[in-house]
């Protein structure tokens, strides 16, 4: 053996013994008041898919067997975009929530779609604090018994803190609740709750936690990773802010104010499919010397194809007593139509359908209930299955949308538009599934042109395309998140042109069949094909 391969592994042996050593030393300090390791597991944005909640039932019991004192906190957005939320208002998901042992969780927007009345009960369902410090529900005769003022040292379960502590290996940490001020136009709060200025009233609640002597601080919060960052370098002294509201995937924190006291952000996806894990040292003044954050693939799979996290017993049998309730509703007639609607996989690919110009106004008109929307589009492949004349059932509908799609709206160029037209008839003769339909607008295509200057014709709402003018576009999250190959949508989302309704398709296009049935849409010229 050469003598520089002695050297190496010498070295690498020593590296070794040096992280034991470090181990051994950080553990010494912390029996002495040094120190100090805090594991924090985080969800955000489930919206009730408690079809995965199994599985991360079990990974959370996995990473407590490594450390029993890690906190659970959830970032908001329980509620909605399930046929589990339509049937159980919330109450499945307080029940499992309970059961796996959450220590707080904050408010998302989508907490009060259905009024404050439905937020109660699932409040007071809890067995643990909610916190949201922004929130203002003083005058709302729902939610007002079950807000508390000040910072016990205990708090009650099933109520609402603007802040809390929480005690581990006798540390005490703050946890500070923030909902988006948006609220109040993305989802349907009584209007006597008044949502307040999240940067001034996260800054009152640390105060008066350092005035009681704690010094380990986390905001959760429900204002989406772009405030998020703005708000970090404002607010030196929170050490960790767990995200929600904008279903960002964090493989590993994003770091603030890393020279003075580092402000971590966390995030972890969506819909119960990750989850969060941070592991945070922090000095006996409480500022950050250290950290590793990961996502764990709650659906992952092994190399044999086996369940790296298999569902949980308990979780499992639960969720298929919640499913039978769930058969019966898809069964539930949402409307009528007079014809036949066109879902042929080649069709809704290729050419303008009546199905399709369905969807896309019901994505439109639901749109405009938000903020003003000029136009929708749909991908042809995210269309399933056709519909026959007569009563139309919700699990049609599901049939025809089957993919757990919500609805989104950008704020486009009309360059922008012609660019994602371009690319919605790049491969028409292929049949790919970028094809799109859509409402409030007509295009013209040439197919015998080349790729890129196909588009020859394009008005919108009766106006023709101005390239410069900024519009707002209904699409679905697949689109939205740069689907189909559509990175003209991704790049807008990631620039913040977007609002995540979160409201799933098959909902919208099941109310929009209430609405207006019986219906009867047309194939009217949206989308032509050929020569002017």
């Amino acid at each position: 053996m050469s003598v520089k391969r002695i050297g190496l592994i010498f070295i690498i042996l020593l590296f070794n013994i040096s992280l034991v050593y470090l181990d051994e030393v950080e553990a010494m300090e912390m029996e002495d008041g040094g120190p100090f390791r805090l594991t924090i597991l985080h969800t955000n944005d489930v919206h009730s898919h408690l079809e995965n909640v199994p599985y991360l039932h079990t990974a959370i019991k996995a990473e407590r067997k490594k450390d029993g004192d890690a906190l659970l906190l959830d970032a908001g957005d329980v509620f909605s975009g399930t046929l589990f939320f339509n049937e159980y208002l919330g109450q499945a998901d307080a029940a499992f929530m309970n059961e796996i042992g959450y220590h707080a969780m904050t408010l998302g927007n989508h907490e009060f779609d259905k009024g404050s009345g439905v937020l109660a009960d699932f409040i007071s369902k809890l067995s643990f604090p909610v916190v949201s410090s922004n929130v203002d529900v003083r005058l709302d005769p729902n939610l007002a018994p079950l807000m508390k003022s000040g910072i016990p040292e205990q708090s009650e379960s099933g109520k609402v803190y603007p802040s809390i502590i929480q005690t581990v290996n006798g540390v005490k940490i703050g946890i500070i609740g923030l909902t988006t001020e948006d609220t109040a136009f993305l989802s349907s709060p009584d209007k006597k709750i008044v949502f307040q200025d999240a940067e001034k009233k996260v800054l009152e609640e640390m105060t008066k936690l350092q005035a009681k002597g704690v010094n380990h601080l986390i905001l959760l919060s429900h204002l989406g990773l772009r405030q998020d960052k703005i708000l970090a370098p404002k607010v030196k002294g929170i050490d960790i802010i767990v995200g929600g509201h904008s279903h960002t995937r964090l493989e590993s924190p994003l770091v603030y104010n890393l020279k003075s006291e580092p402000t971590l952000i966390v995030q972890g996806d969506e819909y119960g499919k990750s989850l969060g894990k941070l592991t945070a040292v922090f000095s006996e003044r409480g500022v950050l010397t250290g950290w590793n954050g990961e996502l764990l693939d709650v659906l992952g799979k092994d190399q044999k194809g086996n369940d790296v996290y298999p569902p949980d017993p308990w979780a499992q049998k639960r969720l298929e007593h919640l499913r039978g309730p769930i058969e019966k509703l898809k069964s539930m007639d949402v409307g009528t139509t007079n014809i036949s609607l066109n879902g042929d996989r080649r069709d809704v690919r290729t050419k303008e359908t009546n199905l399709g110009n369905l969807i896309t106004d019901a994505m439109l008109e639901k749109a405009n209930q938000y903020s003003p929307t000029q136009i929708a589009f749909q991908n042809g492949g995210g269309i399933r299955s056709s519909i026959g004349a007569g009563t139309v059932t919700l699990g049609d509908v599901l049939e025809v949308l089957p993919f757990g799609n919500t609805l989104v709206t950008l704020r486009l160029t009309g360059e922008e538009i012609l660019l994602a037209l371009e690319h919605s008839v790049a491969n028409v003769d292929g049949e790919a599934g970028q094809f799109l339909q859509v409402s409030g607008m007509i295009y013209r295509f040439d197919p015998s042109k080349p790729v890129g200057n196909r588009i020859t014709e394009m008005n919108i709402q009766g106006t023709p395309l101005d390239r410069s003018k900024m519009y707002g576009v209904a699409v679905n999250a697949f689109l939205a998140g740069g689907g189909d190959g559509f990175t003209v949508l991704r790049k807008a989302k990631e620039n913040g042109r977007i609002s995540e309704l979160h409201l799933n398709l098959y909902e919208v296009m099941s109310e929009y069949l209430t609405t207006h049935s019986p219906v009867s849409p047309q194939v009217e010229g949206r989308i032509v094909k050929g020569i002017e």
